[in-house]
């Protein structure tokens, strides 16, 4: 029987689905009758009486007795298009100063309610009422108010059409009641929350969407059919504001932590002494410029609240990427977003480069050395906005202090050591809306420099990056074609730009790699960098075409996040869709995707394809499986640095499987594997997950991880034996395992516990060594030999090769076996006690240890967490307070 090829199988897997999935009955064909049918809700303005409503979740007050009432939602899960199951209708109402919403959701069986009590912006499956407006009306940008019939609010800014910002945080009110006909929600926005300019006759994008818990119903007042693009774009209209004039803003959150850390202690060390206490008080600022424009700013910020970051094992040569946590940074991040290929981790601008972890190193002089863990930012500042007629505009810079470790040395004398110096840095966007949103053009620029070196000449002095992008949808934002182009440059020293020549992003002193030159004596580095995107968006049938380049030289990482440059590659996505429910489906789609890279000297460096499926059944479990195969190519990085090597090619697959997300008891299993039939290579992972609702306050999750490797290549060192330069790999065998556990507390809406722990274990045990003898050779076998057993010394743990055969080691790799240990928690209470304004009370407890048998026992390892290994604890209290002048 002939093998499948890769279209044949997409054409076979889409059938087969299209057969399960076939809608009983052609709900669907009802839902974008009325999609371009303007859509408008009237508000009623309030300047005398009836005063303005009270916010208790009671609709008896006058002021919504004349307002038009607005109903007719129509469904758009679990049956698009269809009228929603149970009546909702709301009522607007406005001051010169607030923005008033009444919604009535009424339900037949009001005891079926969902209102789980939860922290505020945590979604949970509950019954919700979500307030949707887009005040500044270009179609592309919103703030949405949501809440449950507990009271609790989740907010977020929508941006780019379809994207949100949920990090995003606001001033407003709101009430709930349950009672005998259903629910209801009295909304209180302040107009200073939202982005307009003064008119005579204002009109806001306007949606108000309602969630069914036990139906799995959402409704909506103007109804975003599922084959559509947008979100955003996709709004009814709130008309009747008149004469509202944007409100002067001035916001001040003035900030006090006290914290003390108890850690292990070293005798005789005066910069570990076992307790480290602290008191700081900072600000942050939100100011409005103009009606469309914020400055927002930060005195000394604080960010000790903040969860620690997952422990990981990294032996590759590339930096690990860690999410932004910060609020300071995460709020209105989307402006300050430019990918390199789109979107993605990578980007020009990187927020946590700024107050990093300090990149040099005291020297202790035969005594004793301050550890510093970060570098204090003094103070930051971003003004953004959108303005009416349609510019986007971003501006943010920072300034961190210059970090000195004191030093005691071995004579008794003290000592100070720059490890960090000061450093600048801004980040510039721009950007035009043409055709109502459908086309925008950007500018983006980024800027870093740092002061007086001092003894880190490795560091850059400068870097500068700029782009420039083209988002352009049509045909009823059905198409949509996207490009960006971007440039960089960095100064420094020959030792910095040496450096950044030699590194794993680029290795130009690679022997065979001839299209870059490696000049030693260079002060500076340029590239380039571009990616341009084609594809249909909507309808059941969607697909992406795509390049993009980074030249040798394309260096952002002073300020942004790359792994790699000189790349050329191109890739093609497919999918097909069902959005109405069938026979055992409720939705699905089935992918297809291939893609291939080169280097800039038009070398192969990897091709390959997947085919992936993901489904939604009707009792609302959800499913996805793929697999994938990476077709060989030239590894430019594997021997960091050296020639290229010739990979193999690369099976692997992954699943997925979780149950309704509804119920008090859930759970999910996650699963990979990856196979190298040629190098005998192989790895698996898998990750169940269970999470119990004990009461509808509190919420429980466990999750195991588990996984496993057997690498036959892993890199280990490279060094010269006589005239000859070799390539160390080891074969690797490698378990790590991790259980991460969360808890959540609410006592009100207002007042939440948040617990998380989790311990780590990873252990690594080499049983063999080999060296490269032929990198592109024509079998995998060709390329790698392994060493026999008599060129093999070990002596207690530490492993020397005999590259020569002549009896004598040539090549010392020490013991390269490891067993990594960790413990990470977080305690935090959280007390919003009054409007914007916050108490936090934190524990942070962390452990560590190493050691180097490389054999993996989890229950030994566990144990010697807490055994071995000593505790760091800090307790802060954090109080600020907001005030809006």
């Amino acid at each position: 029987m002939k093998t499948p090829t890769p279209r044949n199988s997409f054409a076979i897997a889409t059938t087969a689905v299209g057969l399960l999935i076939a809608p009983q009955t052609a709900l669907s064909q009802q839902s974008t009758s009325n999609i371009s049918v303007p859509r408008p809700a009237i508000a009623t303005a309030i300047r005398a009486q009836p005063l303005a409503p009270r916010i208790d979740g009671v609709l008896d007050d006058g002021a919504w007795q004349d307002a038009p009432v607005h109903s007719d939602f129509m469904q758009r899960d679990p049956d698009e298009g269809l009228p929603a199951t149970e009546r909702t209708e709301f009522r607007v109402v406005y001051t010169d100063a607030t923005l008033y919403i009444a919604v009535r959701a009424f339900d037949r069986q009001p005891g079926e309610i969902a209102a789980h009590l939860t922290r505020r912006d945590e979604f949970s499956p509950s019954d919700w009422i979500s307030v949707q407006i887009d005040s500044y009306r270009d179609r592309r940008t919103a703030f949405e108010f949501a809440v449950n019939p507990a009271g609790v609010k989740l907010d977020r800014y929508m941006y780019d059409d379809n994207n949100s910002d949920r990090s995003w945080n606001a001033i407003w009110d709101v009430a709930t009641t349950i009672d005998a006909q259903g629910w209801t929600a009295e909304f209180a926005i302040p107009l200073s929350q939202l982005r307009f300019t003064k008119a005579d006759e204002t009109t806001f994008g306007f949606n108000i969407v309602r969630d069914i818990n036990r139906r799995n119903e959402s409704q909506y007042w103007k109804l975003r059919p599922k084959d559509a693009r947008g979100v955003v774009s996709l709004f009814g209209d709130l008309v009747g504001l008149s004469n509202i004039v944007p409100p002067r803003r001035v916001e001040v959150l003035p900030y006090t932590v006290l914290s003390n850390t108890a850690s292990p202690s070293e005798a005789n060390n005066p910069f570990q002494t076992g307790n480290d206490r602290s008191a700081t008080m900072g600000a942050d600022f939100n100011i409005g410029v103009t009606p469309a424009l914020t400055l927002s700013a930060t005195i000394r910020p604080d960010f000790g609240q903040v969860e620690a970051d997952p422990a990981v094992v990294n032996l590759s040569a590339f930096e690990t990427f860690f999410p932004e946590q910060r609020p300071f940074f995460n709020e209105g991040l989307d402006i300050f977003q430019f990918g390199i290929a789109g979107n993605g981790r990578e980007q020009l601008f990187y927020t946590r480069r700024v107050g990093r972890s300090p990149q040099g190193s005291p020297d202790s002089r035969g005594g004793f050395a301050e550890r510093v863990n970060h570098t204090d930012i003094h103070s930051a500042a971003k003004l953004s906005g959108k303005t009416q007629s349609g510019w986007t505009i971003g501006l943010l810079g920072a300034r961190t202090a210059a970090e000195r470790a004191d030093v005691l040395g071995g004579d008794g004398n003290p000592y100070s050591d720059l490890v960090e110096p000061g450093t600048t840095y801004l980040v510039g966007r721009l950007a035009k809306d043409l055709r109502e949103g459908q086309t925008v053009l950007g500018t983006f620029g980024t800027l870093m420099d740092r002061g007086d070196l001092e003894n880190l000449s490795f560091l850059r002095t400068s870097a500068f990056t700029g782009g420039a992008d083209l988002t352009h949808r049509f045909k009823n934002d059905t198409w949509s074609l996207d490009g960006r182009i971007m440039g960089s440059r960095i100064n420094g020293s020959s030792e910095s730009i040496r450096l950044a020549q030699l590194s794993s992003a680029r290795y130009f002193q690679r022997p065979d790699n001839d299209h870059t030159v490696f000049d030693s004596t260079r002060t500076s580095l340029s590239g380039f960098a571009g990616a341009m995107n084609f594809g249909k968006n909507a309808g059941n049938v969607r697909f992406t075409i795509g390049v993009d380049t980074r030249s040798p030289g394309f260096e952002v990482n002073d300020l942004g996040f790359q792994n790699q440059t000189d790349n050329t590659g191109g890739f093609v996505w497919v999918q097909r869709r069902w959005l109405t429910p069938g026979k055992v489906f409720r939705r699905a789609s089935v992918n297809f995707n291939a893609w291939t890279n080169y280097t800039h000297g038009w070398e192969r460096k990897n091709s390959g394809g997947n085919i992936n499926a993901n489904a939604t059944f009707l009792n609302y479990w959800n499913a996805n499986v793929g697999m994938n195969i990476n077709v060989g190519g030239l590894g430019v990085t594997d021997l960091r640095g050296g020639p290229g090597f010739q990979r193999p090619n690369n099976l692997n697959g992954w699943f997925f499987v979780g149950s309704d997300f509804r119920k008090p008891l859930r759970a999910n299993l996650n699963g990979f594997f990856w196979n190298q039939a040629a190098s005998g290579s192989h790895g698996y992972g898998i990750t169940p997950s269970v999470s119990w609702r004990a009461a509808t306050n509190m919420d429980f999750s466990f999750g195991p991880n588990f996984n496993g490797q057997r690498d036959t290549w892993q890199f280990l060192r490279q060094e010269d034996v006589g005239s000859e330069r070799e390539f160390i790999f080891g074969e690797l065998e490698q378990t790590t395992v991790s259980m991460q556990f969360r808890g959540n507390m609410t006592f009100s809406p207002d007042l939440s516990l948040q617990i998380y722990a989790e311990p780590f274990v990873s252990s690594g045990d080499y049983v063999d060594y080999r060296r490269v003898a032929d990198p592109r050779g024509e079998t995998f076998d060709d390329r790698i030999q392994s060493f026999a057993d008599d060129r093999v010394f070990i002596d207690n743990g530490d492993v020397s090769l005999d590259v020569t055969g002549d009896g004598t080691a040539d090549i010392d790799l020490g013991n390269p076996d490891f067993t990594f240990l960790s413990f990470r928690s977080n305690v935090v209470l959280r007390w919003e006690y009054n409007l914007g304004s916050t108490l936090f009370l934190v524990w942070q407890h962390g452990r560590s240890g190493f050691n180097q048998t490389g054999q993996f026992d989890f229950r030994s390892s566990v144990s010697d967490i807490f055994d071995d290994t000593e505790a760091t604890n800090t307790f802060l209290v954090k109080f600020n307070y907001w005030l809006s002048l």
